[in-house]
């Protein structure tokens, strides 16, 4: 099945805001100001798979939009300088930070593999990081997800993913025991039917309706019914991975019907649009008040430390001045990057 005509992609300004409710969710979890609470189990638990959803719409539309000739170098050009990049100058950062600060032996296990691995993008040892990870690995993985599509259909694609993720939920337990908490983590194929369903959102994004929304409630309403254990528990785990397409698409749909706000749609938007770098800005930040004031996360909750020491909706604030930060921190180094290219010196165009 050939690709079709490129078409140039119309800006969503919803696609940017639900990424902005996202990284808020992100900074929430992190700073587990709402604790277990329902508003988390049942929306902002739920950010980061909302991204990868959002990730596959995205990329798709790209692809789309795109002659087939030169582009999936220019992908991987365009991914180098926008996901690699950031990412080397975090983990520099972070270097010097545990240099300095030197976390206790249980944060931290340097080895020395370990600048290996954070070079090629694996970053063990640094907390929250498995979603960059996971999304250096979608960006390699896409141009086949995108051949597949055009070859055996957006539907198929979604049946093929579905099936790949379905044993990462049916024998968890046993993988997590293989591969460590980190390498489950780190896992695509948990994601994978996150991605595809994205893609499939790419042609219709623009064309949500009520129709659509009440589809993903009627789904949505049983997944939280399996998620909170209220019916067929054994279910929770589907219901937990699976509501996270559904709560897209009603996502999407609700941002739509508010975009006409403006400054609310400027700052979700603002945040969209850079909720990559401030998800850096916040792992450092978040990182170094672990490694200084103790503290601990796992897959059930947050304990000790910082969390104990800390107003919580203040650690928030503080998280996100972090990011921010390290965002403003980095678009003024792209900007001098460019002033000294102007000025002669032979440096790398860091622009995408």
């Amino acid at each position: 099945m050939g690709d079709p005509t490129p078409r140039r992609a119309t800006h969503i300004p919803a696609i940017d805001m639900v990424k902005g409710w996202a990284i808020i969710g992100v900074t929430l979890i992190h700073s587990w100001a709402l604790a277990d609470s329902l508003w988390m189990t049942v929306l902002f638990y739920h950010a980061v798979p909302v991204f990868l959803v959002l990730f596959g719409l995205n990329s798709e539309t790209w692809f789309r939009s795109r002659p087939r000739t030169g582009r999936v170098r220019e992908w991987y050009r365009r991914g180098f300088k926008r996901i690699m990049i950031p990412t080397y100058a975090t983990v520099v950062v972070w270097w010097v930070m545990v240099l300095i600060v030197r976390p206790p032996e249980p944060m931290v296990r340097f080895t020395i593999g370990l600048p290996f691995w954070h070079a090629i993008g694996w970053l063990s040892q640094i907390g929250t990081s498995w979603f960059i990870t996971l999304i250096i690995q979608f960006v390699i993985l896409f141009p086949a997800f995108h051949w597949l599509s055009r070859r055996v259909g957006g539907y198929t694609l979604f049946g093929i993913c579905f099936l790949l993720t379905m044993p990462t939920l049916m024998f968890p337990h046993w993988i997590r025991g293989e591969l460590g908490i980190a390498g489950w983590l780190f896992l695509p194929p948990r994601f994978f039917v996150h991605v595809a369903f994205g893609m499939l959102l790419a042609g219709r994004v623009g064309r949500l309706g009520p129709r659509a929304v009440l589809l993903s409630l009627a789904f949505m309403i049983p997944f939280y019914l399996w998620q909170q254990r209220i019916w067929w528990p054994g279910m929770w785990r589907f219901g937990d991975r699976f509501l996270e397409m559904p709560l897209t698409v009603v996502l999407l749909w609700g941002m739509s019907q508010i975009d006409w706000i403006g400054p609310l749609e400027k700052t979700l938007s603002w945040l969209g649009r850079h909720s990559f770098g401030l998800y850096l800005g916040q792992m450092l930040t978040h990182n170094f008040f672990l490694y200084r004031y103790g503290g601990a996360c796992d897959l059930y909750g947050c304990y000790g430390g910082v969390f104990e020491e800390f107003n919580l909706w203040l650690y928030s604030f503080v998280l996100i001045i972090g990011s921010i930060a390290f965002v403003l921190a980095g678009n003024q180094a792209l900007r001098f990057n460019v002033q000294l290219r102007e000025r002669g010196w032979r440096l790398p165009d860091l622009s995408v």
